[in-house]
Parts: structure tokens; sequence; C-alpha cells
């Protein structure tokens, strides 16, 4: 996988992972994530599960759980990046678990906004429900001189 691919993906599922902690789809979420990262060993597995449960009981206590989600979602998008960079095998299964979550998501539990902004000449690859936008700035066209004016 190309390395933006990687993030479109990594965050779709990081996403959907947060989006399952103190909701329904928790368990599914928690279940499947545990068994993605299998492929690094049963030493990191105690170590994972403490950190999917805090994240979770974070969320569940947050006085706004949207804020507490948002500030949460780049952890989990980080470690999936390295997992997918290190286990491309990883893909498929990542990509099944983010649906079986979103499945059991409730209708408000879907619904995520997103805002990039590409400048100067950038580019911004925004990922959600599992598509890839891309979106490429480029460079404005130069003002027309006095010369262009005349013709």
């Amino acid at each position: 996988m190309v390395p933006e691919a990687i993030t479109a993906l990594a965050g779709t599922g990081a996403g959907a992972l947060v989006s399952a902690m103190a909701s329904d789809a928790w368990q599914t979420g928690r279940n499947g994530v545990i068994r993605l990262f299998r492929r690094e060993g049963d030493a990191q597995r105690a170590s994972l599960e403490g950190r999917l449960d805090h994240h979770a009981t974070l969320i569940e206590r947050a006085g706004d759980p949207d804020q507490a989600r948002q500030l949460i979602v780049g952890q989990w998008q980080l470690e999936l990046v390295q997992l997918l960079t290190e286990h491309p095998d990883a893909e498929s299964e990542l990509r099944r678990l983010v649906e079986e979550i979103q499945s059991e998501l409730p209708r408000g539990g879907r619904n995520w906004v997103m805002t990039n902004i590409a400048r100067d000449h950038g580019t911004v690859y925004g990922a959600m429900g599992g598509n890839v936008i891309h979106y490429h700035q480029g460079m404005p066209s130069d003002p027309p001189t006095s010369e262009d004016r005349r013709q």
C-alpha cells in the first residue's frame, strides 16, 4: 500500500473504532482490534487491552464525548498506520472490521464532519467511511497584465 492509502485506511479504522467506544458496538471494535494486533505478539496484548479500555472509559466519562473522541482518534490512527506499515496483510481484516463496526453503530454514530484545507501546493487526503477524497490546491493563475487586457 502507498503511504497515503495506509494513512487514509488507518484514519477510517481509527474513526470507526473510536466511534464504537462507549456504544453498543464497543465489544465488536475492541475484539476486532485485539485480533488485528495479534501480529504484534502476546507481550503487547495486555498493554493494548489496557489502552482500549482506558480510552473507552475516558469517552464514557467525558462531559463532551464527541470532543474526547476527536482527541483520541489520532492516537489510534497512528497505531493503525504503524500496524499496516509493518503488516500490510492486515489491510483486508481492518476493512472488514470497519464494516462490522459501522453496521452496528446507531445512525447518529456514523455521522462525522471533516474539514481539510490544502494550501501552498498542498495535497489533502481525507477518508470518511472508507472513501478516499483527494483534493489538490494548485497555484492561482497570475493576474492579467496590461498586455493581456489590450488583446
